[in-house]
């Protein structure tokens, strides 16, 4: 019998520039730059400069937002929990991998400090702040770009189903 635990979701090689910020017991956040090594679709593996508190909030902010795209840089910023940290290979300065398990996702900065309310997205499930959520059939709060997806939708039984399911009424 095998030791090795299979993860739960593939990596995929990835790299792209971030900003990241470590909660701090609820004062606001200081941007690092970083950049990321790999995805998956519960979390990132990031370098970095500083070595990280163990299971410190991290949020991760994408420098090349695309909303409407598959992959990381669909949403603007991740709230995820460090899970693990090794040094690099030796290079001329000291370098870090960090492992982050995501804990939210959103089109919005996530600022780890905001009086704001937040709530998830009906849709893609981003956590968004309460003003900045628009409400839709029944009691449906879609974040802006699902809104903007939504209205899009010509009126018939695709936008009907899509209503249904929102409203949790699927049939």
């Amino acid at each position: 019998m095998s030791d090795v635990i299979a993860r739960a979701y593939p990596r995929v090689s990835f790299e792209a520039p971030i900003q990241y910020g470590v909660s701090n017991a609820g004062t606001c956040l200081q941007l690092h730059a970083a950049r990321t090594l790999n995805y998956s679709a519960g979390g990132f593996c990031y370098e970095t400069d500083e070595q990280l508190p163990p299971e410190a909030e991290v949020c991760i902010i994408m420098s090349n937002y695309t909303p409407g795209q598959n992959g990381p840089e669909s949403f603007r910023s991740y709230l995820t929990r460090l899970r693990w940290m090794q040094p690099l290979p030796v290079t001329q300065e000291k370098r870090y991998a960090a492992g982050a398990q995501i804990i939210a996702r959103s089109h919005d900065v996530l600022d780890i400090c905001a009086e704001e309310p937040r709530h998830d997205c009906d849709l893609c499930g981003a956590l968004t702040a309460l003003p900045r959520l628009q409400k839709i059939a029944g009691d449906a709060q879609l974040c802006g770009s699902c809104f903007r997806h939504f209205q899009s939708f010509p009126q018939g039984k695709g936008r009907q189903c899509l209503e249904r399911f929102l409203m949790g009424n699927v049939v």
